[in-house]
């Protein structure tokens, strides 16, 4: 835009030079002082042809326009599109990826249930659906997954105030879920992890399905008995018919099974954005303001903990050049190493309340304490309204979720 109007304005100048011209009288001193060379040239020549000069110079100030209006918006257009290439290389360069797609995706998600009798089928993504909806599967049978990790929410909710909540979490997105590194704020699983006490049957890269069998049991999630469940589920016609499409007529069900099943569905629930088509070469997926914000994003050092494919998702050092404004709400605070799971980036402009504890409601104050506690700079409101134009850029279209029937128990 900037651009833009330099060559108007230099237009602009044009037309004001010719003008002059033609009200004044025509004194070939004068112009040799005020104006370029070649328009004294060619003024001298109109005046020596006795040719009515106000027309000709007219015409030739439109002429000069549309050259230097095509000339600066030529060089232009170049220079922006240097400029997005440097930031498409300086993202590059910072450990920012895009989201992988169709073959590669594929290949993540089955390695994720390796010796399994798990191949994400259409059958058994369909199981965990009506799984992942169906609140019977809780302790009190009101509340699913979907209660605190709302689809309709871009997979959060608002922070639940109540007696099963006493540490105030915000619910963290499970869009995207897959290109994490650790689940739960604590980093209580990691796909670094070399084994799982509670179960020996999932890899232990697979955080999602071994962090959705802890949560059908935990006193502040599901709160559920999964022996009753199981029970439950058994004895229905409706529900086992489901688990036999899925898994074969000799299947028999378990907390690990139900736990794999929902895992899987979470695994399909993901968002390709305007940002990951940037990454992958197309400078035009991006307005200029989007990538400076990038480019401010990177520059800030909001990279060194939000990086990779999901901006986020790993575990790194928490209030590192001062405390957290609000940290007693609840009181969860970093791990024995003083580290905390870092927050996806991806959909984030949808995702409000900010922090592990919802904290901020508004996205600039977020932005404002992360830049204070992490990395000790107080970000202007111009920069902090940059930084959001490119988050804006991370928002992405899920795909439409439709809610199951669930079968009767």
């Amino acid at each position: 835009m900037q651009h833009i109007k330099k060559i108007f304005c230099l237009c602009a100048m044009y037309i004001k030079c010719m003008m002059c011209c033609i009200k004044q009288p025509l004194n070939i001193h004068v112009l040799k002082q005020k104006y370029y060379p070649i328009k004294t040239l060619v003024i001298y020549g109109i005046q020596a042809l006795r040719i009515p000069y106000d027309k000709i110079l007219l015409f030739i100030s439109m002429i000069l326009c549309i050259f230097t209006l095509f000339f600066h918006l030529l060089f232009s257009f170049e220079d922006i599109g240097m400029t997005l290439q440097g930031i498409l290389d300086k993202a590059k360069n910072s450990a920012l990826l895009p989201i992988v797609e169709n073959n590669q995706l594929s290949t993540l998600q089955r390695s994720m249930f390796e010796k399994l009798d798990f191949k994400m089928t259409k059958e058994q993504i369909e199981l965990g659906k009506i799984l992942f909806f169906d609140p019977r599967l809780s302790g009190d049978s009101l509340h699913s997954c979907n209660s605190c990790h709302n689809l309709a929410l871009y997979g959060t909710s608002f922070v639940d105030e109540g007696q099963l909540n006493p540490q105030k979490l915000n619910a963290p997105t499970l869009y995207n879920m897959i290109f994490n590194d650790v689940a739960y704020y604590e980093g209580k699983f990691s796909r670094f992890d070399t084994d799982d006490k509670n179960t020996t049957k999932f890899p232990t890269k697979n955080i999602i399905a071994r962090a959705t069998l802890h949560a059908l049991t935990a006193s502040n999630e599901m709160n559920g008995n999964i022996e009753k469940v199981i029970a439950l589920i058994s004895k229905s016609d409706e529900y086992m018919s489901y688990f036999k499409r899925a898994y074969g007529t000799k299947v028999k069900v378990s907390g690990e099974l139900i736990a794999q099943s929902i895992a899987g569905f979470i695994m399909t629930l993901h968002t390709f954005s305007r940002y990951d088509d940037f990454l992958t070469g197309n400078l035009k997926a991006l307005s200029f303001e989007e990538a400076k914000g990038l480019e401010l994003f990177i520059d800030k050092g909001c990279v060194a903990c939000h990086n990779g494919i999901n901006l986020g998702g790993s575990m790194q050092p928490f209030e590192v050049m001062r405390p957290y404004k609000f940290a007693n709400i609840g009181g969860l605070s970093s791990n024995a190493d003083k580290m905390i799971k870092v927050p996806t980036l991806r959909n984030i402009t949808m995702t409000a309340p900010y922090f592990h504890n919802g904290g901020f409601q508004k996205l600039e104050d977020a932005i404002q304490e992360m830049g204070q506690i992490q990395l000790g700079i107080t970000l202007s409101n111009k920069e902090i309204a940059g930084i959001i134009s490119f988050l804006e850029t991370l928002r992405g279209y899920p795909e439409p979720v439709s809610i199951p029937i669930l079968p009767r128990l």
